[in-house]
């Protein structure tokens, strides 16, 4: 488990550039941590995948998303939306279908991250690239 004082300096990651840089990279290293640790190839994962920038290159800083990849082997796709540390404990996910495939290939993920979310955040992330997630919560 994560040290919770490590997941507090992320708490006002919608106020600082700094803050939020270092939250979109710890959530890039801690998603291609989780392929490793799963003997997943992530060569083939793009990230970030969904543009997170307006025209002239700044941040939208709004945490939607805060993280997102795409498997250009599998067609999956992942997006993280982040959540400020104010509402507590929200995790809620859904599968969505994209227009050229209608299979179930996006994993949605709305959440706050801290301590009681991180867990189960991971475990939502491993089924779901081994194929065992289920559109129910």
């Amino acid at each position: 488990m994560e040290n919770s004082n490590r997941l507090h300096y992320f708490d006002n990651y919608l106020d600082d550039e700094d803050v939020y840089s270092a939250l979109e990279k710890y959530w890039i290293d801690m998603f291609f941590m989780l392929l490793h640790k799963e003997n997943v190839d992530g060569r083939d994962w793009i990230s970030p995948y969904y543009n997170t920038t307006f025209s002239n290159g700044e941040k939208m800083m709004d945490g939607s998303p805060i993280f997102s990849a795409k498997s250009t082997k599998k067609n999956k796709i992942i997006k993280i939306i982040q959540e400020s540390s104010k509402n507590a404990d929200l995790l809620s996910y859904w599968m969505n279908s994209t227009m050229d495939n209608r299979s179930q290939n996006e994993l949605v993920i709305v959440c706050t991250l801290n301590n009681n979310t991180l867990e189960k955040i991971k475990d939502l992330i491993i089924s779901w690239i081994k194929g065992n997630l289920k559109d129910t919560q």
